[in-house]
């Protein structure tokens, strides 16, 4: 079966200040993704990043953080959905670009769920790897994530609440809205965050639900992440929660150089 993805490799170098934009263009059936690398020249320490582009406020943050202090962040752009829409065969799939980061999750994710010859978790995954292979070159996964203020916070993370599964610890505090908080696969991360008297969650070693994620990824992987999550219009609680991880980043990378 031919394959009916193509991979425009637009690798534009574009410079701005002290960044380098490199453009990577997929032609998926009927649709275009984009793919927006923007890095430091040497640097391979902390990447920020950005999967589901209707979360304006978190891209909001980092580009005001970006005026104080360059970084390296990547992110997509799909018609400003949370999840990509495409046509092949007069067939219209979606998937969450951010459930696509192992086979089980490309698996749950892609929607309709029935097909015939077509194999649309082909196209999940080519595109997963396209992703994996800038994390790969980090030390540190950085996301940005943003919710509304109905379903979804740290008081997910409870227990007996919908997250809680993929809870080792939490740590909620007055000073946050339930809606802002940091989720970390690292326990000294955790630490730091809440002896800041930040909202803050560590995600299990094991046993958690494998639903193709990022953090899911990057745990399998012992790649260093967090995600950094505020609600949708939550600018500067947003903004101040990439400055306190940005510093706790910069303390800790310090000790352990000694």
């Amino acid at each position: 079966m031919k394959l009916l993805i193509l991979l425009l490799s637009l690798t534009t170098h574009q410079i701005y200040s002290q960044t380098i934009m490199e453009t990577t263009c997929l032609n998926i059936g009927d649709s275009t993704l984009t793919i927006n690398h923007q890095y430091i020249e040497k640097d391979s320490s902390i990447l920020y990043l950005n999967i589901h582009e209707d979360e304006q406020t978190s891209i909001e943050a980092i580009r005001a953080f970006q005026k104080i202090k360059p970084v390296n962040f990547t992110f997509i752009e799909h018609n400003k959905t949370r999840r990509i829409n495409f046509n092949i065969k007069n067939t219209n799939y979606s998937f969450d670009p951010n459930r696509i980061y192992t086979p089980l999750g490309r698996k749950k994710t892609i929607e309709p769920r029935q097909f015939l010859k077509f194999k649309p978790r082909v196209v999940t995954k080519f595109i997963a790897n396209h992703i994996i292979k800038i994390v790969n070159k980090y030390d540190v996964i950085v996301t940005l994530h943003n919710n509304t203020d109905v379903n979804y916070s740290i008081k997910s993370y409870l227990p007996g609440k919908d997250e809680s599964e993929n809870t080792a610890e939490v740590y909620i505090t007055e000073n946050w809205d339930a809606d802002d908080f940091v989720y970390t696969t690292e326990k000294s991360y955790f630490d730091y965050l809440k002896a800041k008297e930040v909202n803050v969650i560590l995600q299990k070693q094991s046993g958690y639900v494998n639903d193709g994620s990022l953090s899911i990824y990057c745990g399998q992987e012992n790649i260093k992440y967090l995600n950094i999550e505020a609600q949708k219009g939550h600018l500067d609680e947003q903004i101040k929660l990439i400055v306190i991880v940005d510093e706790m980043l910069q303390k800790l990378n310090k000790e352990t150089l000694y």
